[in-house]
């Protein structure tokens, strides 16, 4: 019985979290049973998301009778899909098809090395809906971003603050995010919630992030967003180019080098 309720507990969270993500606005008891067709009752849901508020998971916003997931609903959820799999094939399948056109390189600036990574970012931006980070080392340390305008689409950066906030941080704390990324050079894939990025300016969004290590050059890839982001497309877009840019290496730069 208590497997069930922990069963039941996890579904419950997992479509709240699934159904912010795309909603951006408090998930209610009855909101659920009409989306998803849980064969449960609304009260019983409702006992359930009471539950994982308790527990810290979910959270009232004002005198909605809807919750979101706090840090730790989403730290749980990416958790849970971490274990079964991150990665959706259909998405990478519809991805890789405009990712390779898209990041087809210009042989004239093939040992460029910042013009791959900005062909790179802005791809990976555009694919993702996300802003896009690199930290390079190699011939000397890189970093850059791209796709700001797409923070502009989160409803969660509509507040001035934590949109000030950000910038700050992309502005003043390069050395920081820097830093930060290049921790991870030896990272698969690494996903970092609010508090886990390690920089109080952004502490309210996430980072995925993921490692290239080519020769003599390692590098991490980043993608940040909201706290609310869309981890699986995320994972998705990341590994795709990711996969991609190594091909260009191991192609276009090892010829020229």
């Amino acid at each position: 019985m208590k497997e069930d309720s922990k069963k039941r507990e996890f579904e419950v969270l997992n479509l709240v979290v699934q159904h912010y993500i795309k909603e951006s606005k408090p998930i209610s008891s009855g909101y659920l049973c009409d989306r998803a067709n849980l064969s449960c009752s609304s009260a019983t849901v409702r006992n359930v998301m009471e539950s994982l508020e308790k527990k810290g998971y979910l959270s009232h916003i004002h005198t909605s009778s809807g919750r979101v997931p706090t840090q730790e609903g989403f730290q749980y959820y990416v958790g849970r899909l971490k274990e079964e799999n991150m990665l959706d094939e259909e998405i990478v399948g519809l991805l890789q098809e405009r990712i390779i056109a898209d990041m087809e390189i210009d042989l004239r600036h093939a040992r460029d090395i910042e013009y791959i990574f900005d062909r790179t970012l802005d791809v990976l931006a555009t694919i993702s809906g996300y802003a896009s980070l690199v930290a390079i080392s190699g011939f000397e340390d890189k970093f850059f971003f791209r796709g700001m305008r797409f923070i502009f689409n989160q409803p969660e950066f509509e507040d001035i603050h934590r949109l000030k906030s950000l910038f700050y941080a992309l502005e003043v704390k390069i050395d920081d995010l820097q830093d930060l990324l290049f921790r991870y050079t030896k990272e698969d894939m690494c996903i970092l919630i609010g508090d886990q990025i390690g920089v109080s300016d952004i502490s309210g969004c996430s980072m995925v992030i993921s490692g290239i290590e080519h020769s003599d050059l390692t590098a991490s890839l980043a993608l940040l967003g909201p706290m609310r982001m869309d981890y699986v497309r995320a994972v998705s877009a990341l590994h795709s180019v990711k996969h991609n840019l190594e091909s260009i290496l191991e192609g276009v730069w090892d010829e020229t080098t």
